[in-house]
């Protein structure tokens, strides 16, 4: 039968293919100014995550949030896919833009809650949208960045919101944490360190990501890793009781199916044995 759409399944011409190509150079040189702007404007407003449960309320206090707001989480996917569109297009000018703004957060210039709030939501939300190794490199200056402001800044406040962007954005990059142990290993030693921090949500949030980074990297903590001498799960469940003595019980119960998934990668029937021993011997040892 006689295709309706002549164009379709049609071989261009070599001279055609240029031309479409040379038109959307063209096109695009003559947005990129434009863009740019737009890419300002979504990182400096970026709504809030669902994952973000340490909030500022109406009167300038950092709360745990009582209720979730659907439509801001609505609002965030959204500009979440539009960022990510966007940094597919130019991932150097989304780069430049976020580290600008990340060394006004570190100098002073730009610093509030808000402002902080905004820009880490929007590098958590391009996870996956860089190439690997700029990903790489780009995310550690983030985090480095953002614990020495977590170790200058004074309030408990003040490091409360620090401390949930950490984690926000720790979670938000499984392959690079499963491509950097060591990296990976310090992020969970951190989050056991805010799991003894009382303020409001980062108990819960720090519980949230563990489980969240044991779901995505689970065999990671079962082996041996290079410059190791035992699996990092063994570490942990040594130290359990000093991990857990600040959480609230769901909060513990959170962290218990953390562990669980992790000892679910083992593959050895004997060694899953010895450690689910050793996972119910606190709990064991009370009841």
């Amino acid at each position: 039968s006689e295709n309706p759409f002549p164009s379709v399944g049609v071989t261009s011409s070599p001279l055609s293919t240029a031309g479409g190509a040379q038109q959307e150079s063209l096109r695009r040189n003559l947005y990129t100014p434009v863009l740019s702007k737009v890419r300002v404007v979504m990182i400096s407003r970026m709504a809030k995550p669902e994952e973000v449960v340490v909030v500022e309320n109406e009167a300038g206090e950092v709360v745990r949030e009582a209720m979730k707001d659907t439509d801001a989480i609505n609002l965030y996917k959204t500009m979440r896919e539009t960022l990510v569109y966007l940094t597919h297009l130019n991932y150097g000018d989304t780069e430049r833009i976020m580290t600008e703004k990340l060394a006004n957060q570190v100098n002073g210039t730009e610093w509030s809650w808000k402002n902080l709030n905004t820009l880490c939501w929007a590098i958590g939300s391009i996870s996956g949208a860089m190439h690997e190794e700029d990903e790489k490199r780009f995310l550690v200056m983030v985090i480095r960045d953002l614990l020495g402001m977590c170790e200058l800044k004074r309030g408990k406040d003040n490091k409360a919101i620090i401390a949930s962007n950490i984690m926000y954005i720790v979670g938000q990059y499984p392959r690079f944490l499963r491509a950097h142990w060591k990296f990976l290993k310090t992020v969970v030693k951190k989050l056991f360190e805010f799991m003894h921090e009382t303020h409001d949500g980062v108990q819960d949030m720090a519980c949230d990501t563990f489980i969240k980074i044991a779901q995505k990297c689970r065999r990671h903590f079962v082996l041996v890793q290079p410059g190791e001498v035992m699996p990092y799960i063994e570490e942990i469940l040594g130290t359990i009781r000093s991990i857990i003595c600040d959480l609230q019980p769901q909060q513990v119960h959170t962290f218990y199916e953390a562990v669980g998934y992790m000892i679910s990668a083992q593959s050895d029937s004997l060694a899953i044995e010895r450690l689910i021993e050793k996972y119910f011997l606190l709990p064991n040892n009370i009841w």
